[in-house]
């Protein structure tokens, strides 16, 4: 994922892309074997860096 895209991060099971010039984050569950992608929730940066410091979320790799 990362190959295609720069700006992706995998949290806790989710992948999470920036999108908006950097602003807002996508949280997306991508299914890849039944090929795909739903959208969880759309954040500002705030708001994914609030819940982010508050929960502790894990990245993994992608």
């Amino acid at each position: 994922m990362k190959k295609h895209f720069n700006s992706v991060d995998f949290v806790n099971g989710y992948t999470i892309f920036n999108i908006g010039g950097n602003n807002y984050r996508l949280i997306t569950a991508i299914h890849y074997n039944a090929q795909h992608c739903y959208i969880r929730e759309i954040w500002t940066h705030a708001e994914y860096s609030k819940t982010y410091n508050q929960v502790k979320l894990k990245r993994g790799e992608l």
